[in-house]
């Protein structure tokens, strides 16, 4: 699965921008700030219909224009699929073979994407929250119905805080609505939870074999914390009920899967309190190889692999490293301002985009 062309119009600082003929290796070099990210992020929403930024949407469009659009041709079992992504003040619209979609579940991962980028890093250091909607992310690609039960599961716990305020305003209020809640929330909540779990052992089993070839240390663990761990649907409810007094004096719900987080053990040492900056950077990269294994061997996808400043992170022994053990069958998009920190074995089979001259070697 490749994109063959791209097409950019209103995005970030690109008034038009269009790159044909991609390769399977596509290397973009250009000067700090020429743009190089936000081509990367342009493929990102192309996939998943938003950025990887947390910045606000429409800071996506060109200033001085009222909307933005992004076209692509993508090449997957010998036929060409044409995504277009339209953002404006209005807002969005998706199509496919220039149909409309009328849902945004029913355009996004069409095809799958990766991105690994210097402030990924945020995984580790990030709150829970940040670290959830990373690993929600990474979910919906695997399985669109997982979007619709994380959503159903938000509104359940958001009408249980409703509730929570009227009894703390009103003791005489009657809870059987909250054994309602509860056991709805236990259902969906145990389904979200078993799906995050799965993924995790499964991005643990590949960890295991990148850490030894980073040469990181003898394991890698991702941790899973979830109030659900050794708990079952039914143990659950009764938890929920346990806790339901405290809750309604605070009026906030914090038992659920909502409040679950995830921490990297590095030969059992918490990554995020013993581990240097350059450290985390490398587990974080073995996590997105780990991820990009699932993908491959596990769902049969091929994703894209995005690979951001990628080499200012690393000494020239992990690049070397990286680049060898990066999956050749997959398609890669590589951002650097120098092409010279790139091996001349890679650069022979790339594509060579050169932002400063615009031109396309």
């Amino acid at each position: 699965m490749n994109i063959t062309n791209l097409e950019l119009t209103n995005f970030r600082n690109y008034k038009k921008l269009k790159l044909n003929d991609l390769a399977k290796t596509n290397i973009i070099i250009g000067k700090n700030g020429i743009g190089k990210t936000s081509i990367l992020e342009s493929i990102y929403v192309l996939c998943l219909a938003r950025s990887f930024k947390n910045n606000i949407e429409f800071n996506l469009i060109k200033l001085d224009s009222d909307f933005l659009k992004i076209k692509g041709d993508i090449l997957g079992n010998s036929k060409i699929k044409k995504l277009e992504y339209f953002l404006s003040k209005s807002g969005k619209k998706t199509k496919i073979n220039n149909v409309l979609k009328k849902k945004i579940s029913d355009f996004i991962s069409q095809y799958k994407v990766i991105l690994y980028a210097p402030d990924e890093v945020k995984f580790i250091k990030d709150s829970p929250s940040n670290r959830r909607s990373y690993i929600n992310i990474s979910l919906s690609q695997l399985n669109k119905s997982y979007i619709k039960l994380l959503n159903d599961y938000n509104v359940l716990i958001k009408n249980k805080n409703d509730y929570y305020k009227k009894l703390y305003i009103n003791s005489f209020i009657d809870e059987s609505y909250l054994d309602v809640l509860d056991l709805k929330i236990s259902e969906l909540g145990y389904m979200i939870y078993k799906s995050r779990r799965d993924f995790i052992e499964k991005i643990n089993n590949y960890l295991k074999k990148i850490c030894k070839k980073l040469k990181l240390g003898n394991e890698i663990n991702l941790n899973y914390i979830s109030q659900f761990n050794n708990l079952n649907e039914d143990d659950f409810v009764k938890l929920l009920k346990k806790n339901r007094k405290k809750e309604i004096q605070q009026g906030i719900t914090k038992t659920g899967i909502h409040k679950d987080d995830f921490e990297f053990l590095l030969d059992d040492k918490i990554v995020k309190d013993y581990c240097s900056q350059g450290v985390q950077k490398m587990v974080m990269l073995a996590f997105k190889l780990a991820e990009m294994e699932v993908l491959i061997k596990d769902y049969y996808e091929q994703p894209i692999l995005l690979l951001d400043d990628l080499f200012s992170e690393l000494d020239e022994t992990n690049q070397n490293i990286i680049l060898e053990n990066l999956n050749k069958e997959i398609q890669i998009f590589i951002t650097t301002t120098d092409i010279n920190n790139i091996k001349k074995n890679i650069l022979k089979s790339a594509k060579v985009i050169d932002l400063d001259r615009m031109v396309e070697r």
